[in-house]
């Protein structure tokens, strides 16, 4: 098992902010846990650990001083590959993984003000990826945006919405959109970098874009 701090930190440039999660999920024999809050990432460790299989586990930097609660048992273990309703919604599906999962719930609290109910979902491991659960949740709402940290070309957002096309095809009412980081290095400085990264409101912007 490999851990590592993965995606932007703050105002470090470049060569200290990169996102691997893409890059890591791209190579066949390579399980990739990418967790948000503290409960997912000790039950998916424990179970990285017990794995035969090599591991890559990919911890968001910005993360390490957020409190979350964990649950008090003996042996938490969760299942590797299994992504997780974080909010039920109807009217949209909301995928992300690691730090973009809580701006996917600030956003969804944000949309639930003006009247639109989004689902969102953890990935939790980005491969293997559990597509089955993003397809159901597009069965139900037919419109799906997914948010990443990293750059959108070849990255998770991608292999999300291939699956979703090939799988669920029929029932999307609208075109799947991808909220990602913008197409460069990430700058150093404080006010680029925040242009440069995605958010609360660019993921809103996306929603309110294929529900229109």
């Amino acid at each position: 098992v490999f851990r590592g701090p993965n995606g932007a930190a703050s105002r470090v440039g470049a060569q200290h902010s990169q996102d691997y999660s893409a890059w890591y999920a791209q190579i066949p024999g390579l399980k990739v846990i990418a967790p948000y809050d503290a409960a997912d990432a000790k039950g998916l460790l424990k179970a990285a650990i017990r794995d035969p299989n090599p591991v890559v586990f990919l911890e968001h930097e910005m993360l390490y001083g957020t409190e979350f609660d964990v649950p008090e048992t003996d042996d938490y273990v969760l299942p590797i590959g299994k992504a997780k309703v974080r909010r039920e919604g109807k009217d949209v599906t909301i995928t992300a993984h690691a730090r973009m999962v809580g701006f996917a719930l600030q956003a969804a609290e944000k949309l639930a003000e003006e009247g639109i109910e989004a689902e969102v979902i953890d990935l939790r491991t980005l491969r293997p990826l559990d597509h089955e659960t993003i397809v159901e949740s597009v069965k139900k709402t037919s419109r799906l945006v997914s948010a990443e940290e990293g750059w959108g070309p070849m990255g998770v957002g991608a292999e999300v919405v291939a699956r979703v096309i090939e799988h669920a095809f029929d029932y999307l009412d609208a075109p799947p959109l991808r909220v990602h980081q913008e197409d460069v290095p990430l700058p150093y400085a404080a006010n680029l970098e925040v242009l440069s990264l995605p958010g609360v409101d660019k993921i809103v912007a996306a929603v309110k874009q294929v529900m229109a």
